[in-house]
């Protein structure tokens, strides 16, 4: 049977943080294959360290033996925006422990495990904001802070003309052009883009545009939907785009109480729908990754680790008490900060708004016969598996 800190409801020992599996729910977010996660005792310093060491090479000058040395640099970084890192969000947790007696949950197992899942899910809200500026930062080269009262943008040096293109993917355009430009752009600064990151939906625009279904399927291919496949293979063999990564995943942007009491949660998506951003991964297949430091809370010996002991070292749990009124608080808090291996890997198009009537039109009524095939191909493999 647990014992509750203090004799206080809910008020859980860092030992049962410690004790469980901290293992939250996460949707499987493309953005973990391009940032990883990394912990670190000093953030400044190993974004210092990544900067120098993922930079095209640098060259050092021959030199007569009786002259100075030439005086390098260090790539700076925006190292005055880390301790605006800072995510953290709280509980009322005898509220909650209050509606569960009311409810009839008096058994003190039950109600530890309502503890601990709140804790997990209040870290988890962390981490979903964490994701949230990985991938602001893959679509526009920068992090922007703009909540409670802070306001500002962390710069990670991306040149404003690897920001600057634009697409056009209407079924007229010539599409293969447009890719080849972007691909030359980035070859001129010493880097060989690998993949890009999409909306869905502009991968069909694409299978449905002329020029690439020439060029894929041939003249007499023109007019019919490229395959999937058949795109992915043009993109990896023409233009070295061998990762083609597609994601139109959502997350919970904020909360208000609707009129019925009821949260009326807007949602977002984690990736702009109009955006393709290009990219050059290391050998990793990173393009960079996500540093997690110490809170402001790991320097007060109440703090509650939430991960040490599993695969979540990240986020900290913590919980005290407030007199009046009287209430029991959990919080979870994580220090973070995205960091960009190489500015020069990143380059990133916005898709040309508006489609002609005909093109939009013909769009349509491709991804309705699409559809309509599937659904026959499925129709016919149910009668054969019945037969």
């Amino acid at each position: 049977m647990p014992i509750w800190k203090n004799n206080i409801l809910g008020f859980l020992p860092e030992t049962e943080w410690l004790s469980v599996p901290f293992t939250p729910y996460r949707q499987n977010d493309p953005i973990d294959g391009l940032f990883g996660d990394q912990r670190t005792e000093n953030l400044t310093a190993a974004w210092q360290s990544i900067a120098a060491e993922y930079q095209v090479p640098m060259m050092a000058q021959f030199h007569a033996f009786d002259t100075e040395a030439q005086t390098t640099f260090r790539i700076p970084v925006d190292s005055h925006s880390i301790e605006k890192g800072l995510i953290k969000v709280r509980i009322n947790q005898s509220e909650r422990m209050r509606a569960l007696q009311g409810a009839g949950v008096v058994q003190d197992e039950a109600l530890r495990d309502a503890a601990l899942n709140d804790g997990f899910r209040l870290a988890e809200q962390v981490f979903t904001r964490s994701k949230v500026a990985k991938n602001e930062l893959l679509a526009t080269g920068k992090m922007t802070i703009a909540e409670n009262n802070l306001s500002l943008t962390v710069d990670y040096g991306v040149a404003e003309d690897q920001t600057a293109f634009e697409l056009d993917l209407s079924p007229e355009a010539d599409i293969p052009a447009q890719l080849q430009a972007i691909v030359d752009a980035a070859l001129a600064k010493g880097v060989t883009l690998t993949g890009f990151v999409t909306a869905r939906k502009n991968l069909t625009k694409m299978r449905n545009n002329a020029a690439l279904q020439k060029a894929i399927n041939g003249n007499i291919g023109a007019g019919a939907l490229v395959s999937t496949i058949g795109l992915s293979g043009y993109l990896e063999t023409e233009f070295g785009l061998s990762r083609v990564i597609t994601n139109d995943l959502t997350y919970g942007a904020d909360a208000k109480i609707g009129g019925d009491g009821r949260p009326v949660i807007t949602n977002k998506r984690y990736f702009p729908e109009d955006t393709f951003s290009f990219f050059a991964a290391a050998q990793s297949g990173h393009v960079g990754v996500g540093l997690w430091g110490d809170p402001p809370e790991a320097t007060v010996g109440t703090l509650a680790t939430g991960g040490n002991s599993a695969s979540h070292p990240y986020v900290y749990i913590d919980q005290w008490t407030e007199d009046d009124p009287k209430v029991l608080w959990t919080k979870a808090s994580g220090l973070f900060i995205p960091v960009l291996y190489n500015p020069s890997s990143l380059w990133i198009a916005k898709v040309k708004s508006g489609e002609s009537g005909a093109g939009a039109a013909r769009l349509t009524e491709l991804a309705g016969q699409e559809a309509a095939g599937k659904e026959a191909a499925a129709k016919t493999a149910a009668k054969t598996a019945a037969k």
